[in-house]
């Protein structure tokens, strides 16, 4: 088995038929489609069922109580068979042209990653690039610390779906129970590891997959109980940023990011109608008792920071609870204020 299509399901059913469809209708025949529907609570299951019995030698379709995202990724990596991976998230969909072109590409220059563009699913002609690199061009060595740079600072790097990764330099065996709980960040999370290991890199200036934007999804329903599981993703970056040997001013930009996310994740907290003082306390002393424990924001020196959100930030560090509770829902009130009356 050449390639193995991963896909990881959860009520996905509106969208899914025409995601399988474009998988199927490539114009390589060496692969295999291996659904996980984790818990499903639609008919999403069902669907997945269907294309099974229709297409028996090509899927394979696994259904298991819900285990969160990052679980899921891990139980399709194990059931998997093919020699590269491939990743398509079950609402979006794939160019026919996919896999033919990564299969010459590969018996071409063997690198271990081949990384494509993607374009908007309703807007085409909006094509994300996701590397700062030549087209066809492969990274090596040193030449990789750009990637690195690209997948810690920015956004298009940091998604598995525009990847093609040999299975190789995949930790397939490595234990993931612990991280259960990441769900903001995880293919992020799963990414360094893989990038840290890859030998060389390869950009295909393509959009091959086609990304849908869901207002619902994950990534843009994120409210302030995400920081759990950023925690978790923020203590590899930085534990990455060290062995990638990211320059002094590149780890101060890590840790900016950090400081900048909690912050946001502090605003988030309070300005939650569900949420009273009480839980807002507890939630930015959970914060700050993390990071006395495993500093990974606060032991240095803080750039590229609002104002405001610097503001924010040394009442936070100082335990000015009600303070910072107080200044944030007032600015916030004042914001909004200035929003209508510029829509007037």
């Amino acid at each position: 088995m050449f390639f193995s299509v991963l896909i990881p399901l959860y009520n996905a059913e509106k969208y899914f038929s025409e995601c399988l469809d474009s998988v199927l209708a490539q114009g390589f025949d060496d692969f295999e489609i291996v659904v996980v529907d984790d818990g499903s609570t639609d008919n999403s299951g069902a669907v997945a069922d269907e294309y099974q019995k229709k297409h028996p030698e090509r899927v394979r379709v696994i259904h298991q109580e819900n285990s969160g995202v990052l679980l899921t990724r891990r139980r399709l990596l194990k059931e998997s068979k093919g020699e590269y991976i491939l990743w398509v998230d079950a609402d979006d969909a794939v160019k026919p042209s996919l896999m033919k072109d990564l299969y010459n590409e590969i018996t071409d220059k063997s690198p271990d990653v081949i990384v494509y563009d993607y374009e908007l699913y309703d807007n085409p002609q909006k094509v994300v690039r996701s590397l700062p690199m030549p087209d066809k061009a492969v990274a090596e060595g040193e030449e990789k610390h750009a990637i690195y740079t690209k997948l810690l600072f920015g956004k298009d790097m940091n998604e598995l779906w525009t990847k093609c990764i040999k299975r190789s330099i995949i930790d397939i065996d490595a234990d993931y129970s612990e991280y259960k709980h990441v769900s903001n960040g995880d293919d992020r999370f799963c990414l360094m590891p893989i990038l840290d290991a890859a030998k060389s890199i390869e950009h295909l200036e393509a959009a091959y997959y086609r990304y849908r934007i869901l207002p619902d999804s994950i990534t843009h329903s994120e409210n302030y109980r995400g920081y759990y599981s950023s925690r978790t993703v923020f203590e590899r970056i930085a534990e990455y940023s060290v062995k990638w040997n990211f320059t002094d001013k590149e780890r101060t930009m890590v840790k900016s990011m950090f400081a900048n996310q909690f912050v946001d994740y502090a605003v988030k907290c309070a300005n939650n109608p569900k949420v009273n003082y009480k839980t807002f306390s507890a939630f930015i002393n959970d914060i700050l008792e993390d990071e006395k424990k495993n500093p990974i924001f606060s032991d240095g020196k803080i750039m590229y920071m609002s104002k405001v959100y610097r503001r924010y930030y040394k009442l936070m560090m100082k335990r000015h609870f009600y303070r910072l509770y107080q200044c944030i829902k007032m600015i916030t009130k004042i914001s909004k204020m200035k929003s209508k009356k510029q829509r007037r």
